[in-house]
């Protein structure tokens, strides 16, 4: 728990100064979830899918499936913006795959938190991107 704590801090206070940075002001709940959203995939090696993105997106049958896949997408189209390309994707796969399942959330979990989520999805990965450049942390 100490490392989760640790964690938090850090990506609170390089999120409050991407937001300094740049100029842009988040919502109060956006910034706690991108914060927690950071904190708890920075502790996980397996952030992907067991199988792939697709047939996660295909057989999530749960909230939390449709959650975690939709974070997952928007950690990794923040953190690793470059990824898909040595996949044959591009961004944007993850991009439509997490906007997609935050909006189905959406329908019928926490409504403005993830309909937030889908509508801004790109401008939020890009965030995530300018968080982690201005902070050296491209090596993650």
């Amino acid at each position: 728990m100490y490392m989760e704590d640790a964690y938090r801090s850090a990506f609170y206070g390089i999120v409050k100064d991407t937001q300094d940075k740049t100029g842009y002001e988040l919502p109060d709940h956006i910034e706690v979830y991108l914060v927690m959203l950071l904190s708890h995939q920075t502790d996980r090696p397996d952030f992907f899918p067991e199988t792939s993105f697709a047939e996660m997106f295909l057989t999530a049958n749960t909230l939390q499936k449709r959650k975690e896949l939709a974070d997952a997408c928007l950690f990794v189209s923040g953190v690793f913006p470059h990824i898909g390309e040595r996949r044959g994707t591009n961004r944007s796969y993850y991009r439509d795959m997490g906007t997609t399942s935050y909006e189905m959330l959406s329908e019928s979990w926490h409504p403005e938190l993830f309909s937030a989520l889908a509508k801004h999805f790109d401008f939020l990965s890009e965030f995530i991107e300018t968080a982690f450049q201005n902070n050296n942390l491209t090596k993650f």
